[in-house]
């Protein structure tokens, strides 16, 4: 089990890659936080710069961490950080920093007690091996074996993200797309935006890899997307160069060039160093343009990249740039310079045993002879090609025997399994969980904002005011399941659907006997809630006596069970909701001042659907998304006009009443393209029409009461399945009835 500040940690984690730039925002030291807190979210804040690019800052805020740190009695805490300095020095190109954090990290675990950090410090010295094949492959296998017993969301995401990398080190392609595949899902489910798009570019080069192009394309737009949602425009960089990756796969060499120089101007464009990446740009870039032979252009960019690379370290890649240049050499003529570089390579290769590149470079030995016009020397070359062809099918034969056969066939068995109850745990887990609180506008990123500093305080109860069907039900799951007690219990309660005279005995629960009339005892909300959440619905509609006594016990944090003496202590958070005006049931005196004091620590409001039209399209695309899940239909392509029209709807129920829309399309109207037309088959869009012109002659609140009345008869006056055909809460539903009187 995770100890109490390991499981902080890891949930300050979280809630930073769901969004790092609001993350970095928090003010640790004017915020409230103790000690522990203050160092919890100084480290999530490195893992976001990390996450950022930002890489200097990172390792500065790490490394002051570090030394705070260094004489702690928790390893856990310091190797945490650790494997951050691990990550930035290695992105840094400080291989030699890296790998002297990782043998630090590993003396640490000797006194750590918890295997689940241990698994991380394994996952950051994974990508450390890279040029150690055997090593990584055996160590990913005991990584694979561990994957079935991580359930934490953060781990398991790492863990998942180390095998996509190790196996697509490995060369199977296959395997690394399967469990960056579920590394996505992971990141989507629990909305980590920042990994979501870090998982993206990892697929999309895996579709290079494996030539998935219509995978690759869809991945391509998803990115494009979640940079414009997340604002950090120079992850475009990754995104074309992966992209341009997939053109080149696919022969596109004109396209690949095109979208390597784009990839170029974004970085040059931003104070973000990435010299890695930097190299990779010239280097492919060089490539697609000799395809077109245009071998000058290529060697400015070969050049540019064999400048990025130190003399002493990276040898094999500097050997291999060195060859590629040769043959931009001998494109232009340059027969000595070639023949010198191509020589070079020849002799590391055959050194170091590298057959694969060995055979490469005698090709382009060929190749130099033959342009030169000495026909026997390239004879020569090429025998020694087919010589050394022959000698490694030979290898390879003898290198893939039964024994290898079944092991691999084991992994990929494994990988299978483990992504088979994956789906099946991803698909209980969606069916549990209401969807989070969605929003591009500044509007819905205050409410975010809001709802991040609410999931930090425990203690801290909440009042969200909006209109119906704005989504205060969602914030309030929002706020308990980024919250620390997001395993503990959140229990609804609808107070319209209450009698009045039930209320004491629904929260306080009573107990069996005479007295109460029950031969069982009753729990009430609060004691159902216990160290979770308790959301109040529509708090207006409690009554006025039981106001007082929830106000007691709120004061003094316990309340006493029908029928017995004893006290409980109330040990929930509160959170509760109203979609009327605040100052207005103060006035008519429908809710207690004092009681809204106890309920009002922080206040949310959410503003109406019409006065934040620019999320409109980021809600549609979520709905469709999850309704074409459901439904197993293809996710649509939806039409500027489709938008138009929706933005010249007023919404009355809000984003309920736009999920309904989309929902009722996907069942009853689907097509592959939505455009406005498909819209005329909804009803709301009908009765808006049809309500314009009947304004004159009729009452609206007549109109309201017509049509629930209408509902309450189809249903033969089932409250809750006329509530989902009128697009309301039943709450709503109840309260319009009692004010319409309606029986």
């Amino acid at each position: 089990m995770l100890n109490e500040k390991l499981t902080a940690i890891l949930h300050q984690f979280l809630m930073m890659l769901r969004d790092p730039v609001i993350y970095l925002a928090i003010d640790e030291n004017n915020g409230g936080f103790d000690a522990d807190e203050i160092i919890f979210i100084r480290m999530a804040k490195a893992r976001a710069l990390l996450s950022m690019y930002r890489l200097n800052e990172a390792q500065d805020q790490s490394f002051k961490l570090y030394r705070e740190l260094k004489d702690s009695s928790e390893p856990e805490i310091q190797l945490l950080n650790l494997i951050t300095l691990i990550n930035t020095q290695n992105l840094l190109g400080n291989n030699i920093g890296a790998k002297s954090y990782a043998e630090e990290a590993h003396l640490i675990c000797i006194d750590a007690q918890d295997a689940t950090v241990k698994t991380l410090v394994d996952c950051a010295s994974i990508t450390l091996i890279s040029n150690k094949l055997k090593l990584m492959e055996s160590k990913l296998q005991k990584l694979a074996k561990k994957l079935d017993n991580i359930t934490q969301p953060f781990v398991r995401l790492c863990v998942l993200s180390c095998l996509g990398y190790g196996y697509n080190t490995l060369q199977k392609y296959d395997l690394g797309l399967s469990y960056y595949s579920a590394a996505y899902d992971l990141s989507n489910q629990h909305e980590l935006s920042i990994a979501s798009l870090e998982t993206t570019f990892a697929i999309l080069d895996c579709c290079a890899k494996l030539q998935k192009h219509k995978m690759g394309e869809e991945f391509y737009e998803l990115g494009n997307r979640l940079i414009a949602q997340l604002r950090m425009y120079f992850f475009e960089v990754q995104l074309n160069f992966n992209y341009a990756l997939l053109k080149y796969a696919i022969k596109d060499y004109k396209a690949s060039i095109y979208f390597f120089q784009k990839s170029l101007q974004s970085l040059h464009s931003t104070d973000v160093k990435m010299p890695a990446l930097l190299f990779e740009i010239y280097n492919n870039l060089a490539k697609a343009l000799n395809h077109l032979e245009l071998g000058e252009q290529a060697l400015h960019y070969q050049l540019l990249a064999e400048k990025l690379l130190k003399e002493d370290s990276q040898k094999e890649r500097r050997i291999n740039l060195s060859a590629n240049i040769a043959l931009s050499l001998i494109s232009l003529h340059n027969w000595e310079d070639a023949l010198k570089r191509l020589r070079e390579a020849e002799r590391f290769y055959k050194q170091n045993h590298l057959i694969e590149n060995l055979i490469k470079v005698s090709r382009a030995l060929a190749y130099y002879y033959q342009k030169r016009n000495n026909y026997l020397r390239a004879l020569v070359m090429m025998r020694r090609v087919d010589e050394l062809n022959r000698d490694h099918i030979t290898a390879l034969k003898q290198k893939r025997s039964q024994i290898s056969e079944n092991k691999l066939q084991q992994i990929l068995d494994d990988s299978r399994a483990i992504k088979a109850k994956y789906e099946t745990l991803l698909n209980d887990i969606s069916k549990r969980q209401i969807e989070r609180f969605i929003g591009i506008s500044k509007a819905a990123k205050r409410v975010i904002d809001s709802a991040l500093l609410a999931s930090m305080h425990r203690d801290a109860s909440v009042l969200i005011h909006g209109e119906s069907g704005t989504g205060k039900e969602v914030l309030a799951r929002m706020i308990h399941y980024s919250s620390a007690q997001k395993n503990l219990p959140f229990v609804t309660v609808n107070c319209a659907a209450i009698s009045p005279a039930l209320f004491e005995t629904e929260f306080f629960g009573s107990a069996a006997g005479n007295l109460t009339g029950t031969t069982k005892e009753r729990h009430g909300f609060f004691e159902q809630a216990g160290a979770g959440t308790l959301f109040l619905d529509e708090i207006s509609e409690i009554p006025h006596d039981f106001q007082a006594k929830l106000l007691w016990a709120m004061d003094t944090m316990k309340y006493n069970t029908v029928g017995k003496e004893d006290s409980k202590p109330i040990r929930c958070r509160l959170i509760a909701s109203t979609n009327r005006d605040i100052l207005e049931l103060i006035k008519e005196d429908s809710l207690r001042l004092e009681l809204l004091h106890r309920l009002n620590t922080l206040e949310i409001s959410i503003p109406p659907l019409k006065e934040r039209l620019e999320d409109i399209p980021v809600l549609v695309e979520h709905f469709a998304r999850n309704f074409a899940r459901e439904t197993s239909k293809r996710l649509p392509r939806i039409r500027d006009s489709f938008y138009d029209r929706l933005n010249s709807y007023k919404f009355p129920g809000n984003v309920r009443e736009l999920k309904n829309i989309i929902e009722r399309i996907f069942i009853l109207f689907y097509k592959p393209v939505w455009t406005a037309e498909i819209l005329d088959n909804i009803d709301a869009f009908k009765r808006s029409i049809a309500l314009r012109g009947s304004l004159i002659n009729h009452n609206i609140k007549d109109l309201d009461k017509e049509r629930i009345i209408e509902a309450l008869q189809k249903t033969g006056g089932k409250q809750k399945t006329a509530a989902k055909l009128l697009n309301m809460t039943e709450s709503t539903l109840c309260r319009k009835i009692k004010r319409y009187k309606i029986k």
